[in-house]
């Protein structure tokens, strides 16, 4: 399935959840994965939990630190 993170556009297993496509994100940057865990927001802006599930077509956005959040 397709979702997109961070204006990226991923293709993800099906049943997938948040952390995959967010640690799927860092890969496809080159990039390591954050310690702490970054906040990641749905298309609406709200704050969603790492453990969710996914729909396709799903809008992630991973918020990069603690300051206002735009999207």
């Amino acid at each position: 399935m397709k979702i997109t993170v961070n204006n990226i556009i991923l293709t993800i297993f099906e049943g997938a959840k948040v952390k995959d496509a967010i640690r799927m994100y860092y890969v496809q940057q080159c990039e390591p994965f954050p310690n702490p865990t970054p906040i990641v927001r749905d298309a609406f802006g709200h704050q969603i939990g790492l453990d969710g599930s996914l729909l396709p077509d799903a809008v992630l956005y991973i918020q990069q630190n603690n300051k206002n959040f735009k999207i």
